[in-house]
């Protein structure tokens, strides 16, 4: 039976009224996160940025860049802010170009860890101040005894972990997240909410057309450490409090022993980190003379202490990491779910089985079957995609966008990029994989680099601004 006119009708305005959604990835020319969604219909138009930041600094005049491009493309339209974590590669931009964003119609979404009424960010955040503190006097103690010193006195090994330390803290102790709160909190005039999991609303400003479902960060503390995968991409790990208070117990005793040889003439720096109990003062000892001799250096474990500093700052990463924010976004009319995870960690993700959305029938597995767009978590790392999750996703349409800067991971020998992870990646979306560093326009087409499937295979429209320039602002897709 066919539909009467007035049905089709119908049908017609509804169509009309249909929103449309586009995904714009900025090109930093860093490693950082920063998107800006939009929505918009015939009656009404929105938009969100989600995270704003680069991982080396010096990056001031590519954020001004970006943020000129969102207030010209905004103006004085509704504009929601969404920081995910308090990572430097998220948030830079705000502390250097965030007046320029400022507007009468802003609103700020924050994790409800960021609240000042959460027990849970109250401990995690006293926790890592503990850390911080005790971190940056064990550096200071750490260069002032091995590394600021006569050159026969160095310890080079010392010198060679503070570097790595450097790179595995993620902007060391020079945390700048409170900083970056308190200008996300002037920039939208103090109107912020803060989401938890299980939240779900229509988005305001997009006609009832785009609905949000908030899946993370867990409340459940065994998830939070829960951080690297095993060969199956499944985690193990203990709980979170446990974590932290074994690290704070590591951390002070490093700083003790390092306060101990500042302060004490019983210890040479060779002896060092041997308590005096176990030190031998008889250097005519032949065990002594042996563990001395230069073929035995192989045997020696005198540099040992020093992972565990930096297993303690990896972990500090990965803990604020597993903190995101993750929200879904579901188009009403199509069912279609566009995904963003933040830096999630693998304990962040095998959370989300156990949220369920207040009124709603709606399961997360259901989400991701219905995903078409996933903003791939921490840059492509190994251990932020849960491939059971990835998996469901829908591979007939799904498309993959990475905001990643090869040649900075590389340098600071971040684990992005593997080609197991990509080839994964490709393999689900049937290699429609964007990268914020590899597009390159060939005419009127756009390719991606390397060359997997041109726009004709994406079935969505993509844009890459400025046109034929490099290196290139954004590249955008409109869904269809």
């Amino acid at each position: 039976m066919q539909p009467c006119t007035s049905t089709k009708r119908a049908q017609k305005i509804k169509k009309d009224m249909s929103v449309t959604t586009t995904i714009r990835m900025y090109n930093q020319l860093n490693l950082g996160d920063c998107f800006l969604l939009k929505f918009s219909s015939p009656a009404e138009e929105s938009y969100m940025l989600i995270d704003f930041g680069s991982y080396e600094g010096n990056n001031e005049v590519r954020e001004m860049e970006i943020a000129q491009d969102i207030i010209d493309t905004v103006g004085d339209k509704k504009l929601t802010i969404v920081l995910t974590h308090q990572h430097k590669d998220h948030y830079s931009g705000f502390l250097h170009a965030g007046d320029m964003l400022k507007g009468t119609n802003r609103e700020l979404w924050l994790s409800y860890l960021d609240s000042e009424k959460s027990k849970e960010g109250q401990l995690i955040r006293s926790m890592t101040e503990k850390y911080w503190k005790k971190t940056k006097k064990t550096k200071e103690l750490l260069k002032a005894q091995f590394v600021d010193v006569p050159e026969a006195d160095r310890k080079p090994e010392v010198e060679q972990m503070l570097e790595r330390k450097q790179s595995y803290d993620l902007f060391a102790e020079d945390q700048s997240g409170g900083a970056a709160i308190a200008k996300l909190l002037e920039i939208s005039g103090g109107n912020v909410c803060f989401l938890t999991p299980g939240d779900n609303f229509m988005l305001p400003c997009t006609n009832n057309e785009i609905k949000v479902y908030v899946l993370g960060p867990p409340y459940d503390d065994k998830f939070l450490t829960k951080t690297n995968p095993k060969q199956a991409e499944e985690v193990q790990g203990l709980s979170s409090m446990m974590e932290l208070a074994n690290m704070d117990l590591s951390g002070t005793m490093m700083l003790d022993a390092l306060t101990t040889l500042k302060d004490s003439s019983y210890c040479k720096d060779d002896d060092f980190p041997f308590s005096k109990q176990y030190i031998d003062t008889d250097d005519a000892d032949p065990i002594k003379a042996l563990y001395k001799h230069p073929d035995q250096k192989w045997r020696n474990i005198d540099t040992e202490w020093l992972s565990e500093i930096g297993h303690l700052s990896l972990y500090m990463d990965k803990l604020t990491n597993n903190t995101s924010l993750v929200l879904a976004f579901e188009i009403v009319a199509s069912k279609k779910v566009m995904l963003f995870v933040g830096d999630a960690q693998i304990g962040n993700w095998q959370s989300w089985s156990s949220v369920k959305f207040q009124d709603s029938s709606v399961t997360v597995a259901d989400l991701l079957s219905r995903t078409i767009l996933y903003k791939a978590g921490h840059h492509s790392s190994l251990n932020a995609t849960l491939k059971q999750s990835l998996d469901l996703m829908n591979e007939k349409e799904l498309i993959i966008m990475i905001p990643v800067n090869q040649k900075v991971s590389e340098k600071y020998g971040f684990h992005m990029l593997k080609p197991g992870m990509l080839s994964g990646y490709h393999r689900k979306s049937q290699g429609r994989v964007l990268r914020s560093d590899s597009i390159i326009q060939d005419g009127s087409r756009l390719v991606v680099d390397p060359p997997f499937f041109n726009q004709a295979k994406f079935g969505a429209q993509l844009k890459v601004f400025p046109e034929g320039h490099k290196p290139h602002l954004w590249i955008e897709v409109t869904l269809k």
